[in-house]
């Protein structure tokens, strides 16, 4: 099991080009079990868990669950595909959002 930081030194902060969290993810690998932790300040930031289509358009249609106590932890219990942003004001269209894959068989590392 792994814990990512997201967004690493930067935290989960609107980013200095829109590609900054996506360019992080491809970075890492994935596995089922691993923690992502967003960190931010309450009432400067949200984390929302959405499906793939609120993620390209930055909507909330189908929002899947939302955390804005400034430390969020969450564990990838399942391969797929995650998608995440901040329901701040524009920050999603400016890039705060992110996607992360657990391949099929990715089982915890000890």
């Amino acid at each position: 099991m792994t814990t990512h930081i997201v967004g690493d030194h930067a935290g989960w902060n609107l980013p200095s080009c829109q590609e900054f969290y996506e360019d992080w993810a491809k970075k890492r690998t994935f596995a089922i079990g691993d923690i992502l932790l967003f960190k931010y300040n309450p009432g400067l930031n949200t984390v929302v868990q959405v499906n793939k289509e609120d993620y390209e358009c930055c909507t909330t249609k189908n929002t899947i669950h939302t955390y804005f106590d400034g430390n969020t932890a969450f564990t990838l219990d399942k391969a797929g595909e995650y998608f995440f942003y901040s329901s701040v004001g524009r920050h999603c269209e400016a890039g705060l959002k992110l996607r992360v894959t657990v391949p099929q068989g990715k089982h915890p590392s000890h």
